[in-house]
């Protein structure tokens, strides 16, 4: 387990330091001068050659690198161009609204994703198989933006049973009622695709060891189909299904809720990476790039522990 984790920390660290250098090349390639944008185009030559000289602008590009990386690694990010606030106090304001939307939409898919797969797998090439084929196949390339507009039209304007946009109270208490109100069509939106490849890959591992004998002996000595769920079947299906379930929630966090913050104007992250992008402010893209990256690396870690504690076998062994 021990040399298991440390192939999987090395790995991690060369894809943060692949995201770190593409973060850096996107203050690269952005239009314009770095010291203009940051200090507005009114700005003195005198003032522009000082800042440029503090953030060794004047350096060849590795080093300019460097130092931009030295700056990250302590927690300095730079300061938002739009907010003139620091990048980290940005992110931390708004990352916690993000993960509110994300584990609720994560929760929603997980549920449904695994229910679809397991009706799939007991009803395999039958009618309720071919439906929930069907479903999953409409949710897995349905736009996220596109879906998120049908349900304010049809919830919100039409029936008037939800709010269409925004926060409401959530972050500041109220009533718990309201505040799921505000939370149930964002998650639902963002719900869809991961739901669909969870119950892909549910069905799959489902059936695979629905046809195995040891299914074959459990229904052979009389055990209830329940009893062969509970105690062989989930054991032996969950963790690939885990595995990619885990992996869904990366995904959720890392950033494809952008399209639903951006719908629902939900205050989050990827809504600020929305306005960012409007406002050319390169800090804020950087900093949440390297967010993004950090948040997939250490979920893809946790999600291999978890799944070679669940089915050893994954684990190489010891030479």
């Amino acid at each position: 387990m021990t040399r298991f984790i440390g192939r999987r920390l090395a790995s991690m660290i060369l894809v943060l330091l692949g995201a770190s250098i593409f973060s850096f090349a996107l203050a690269e390639i952005a239009p314009g001068d770095v010291t203009t944008t940051l200090l507005g185009p009114y700005a003195t030559p005198q003032a522009r050659a000082e800042l440029r000289q503090q953030l060794a602008l004047n350096e060849p590009i590795p080093v300019q690198y460097i130092h931009w990386l030295g700056r990250a690694v302590t927690g300095d990010l730079g300061e938002s161009v739009e907010l003139h606030e620091p990048v980290v106090d940005v992110i931390a304001q708004k990352f916690p609204n993000t993960l509110l939307l994300a584990s609720a939409s994560f929760v929603i898919a997980l549920v449904f994703g695994l229910g679809a797969g397991l009706l799939s797998a007991l009803r395999y090439g039958g009618a309720s198989d071919r439906g929930v084929q069907a479903a999953v196949g409409f949710f897995a390339y349905m736009p996220v933006f596109w879906l998120g507009v049908m349900l304010v039209y049809v919830f919100s304007l039409k029936l008037h049973w939800l709010p269409s946009s925004g926060m409401g109270p959530v972050a500041g208490g109220g009533n718990a009622v309201t505040n799921v109100q505000y939370l149930v069509l964002p998650a639902l939106a963002t719900a869809g695709i991961p739901a669909a490849i969870i119950a892909r890959s549910a069905r799959s591992a489902f059936h695979t060891q629905l046809s195995a004998d040891y299914i074959r002996t459990a229904r052979s000595k009389g055990l209830s189909r329940a009893m062969i769920l509970r105690r062989h079947l989930s054991r032996a299906a969950m963790p690939s299904v885990l595995h990619v379930a885990g992996l869904q929630f990366a995904y959720l966090l890392a950033g494809s809720i952008v399209f639903t913050e951006v719908v629902f104007n939900w205050p989050g992250i990827g809504y600020q990476v929305y306005s960012a992008v409007t406002a050319r402010d390169v800090p804020v893209i950087q900093g949440v790039v390297l967010l993004a990256a950090l948040i997939t690396v250490l979920i893809n870690l946790a999600v291999d522990v978890i799944h070679a504690l669940l089915d050893p076998r994954t684990l190489e062994p010891s030479r």
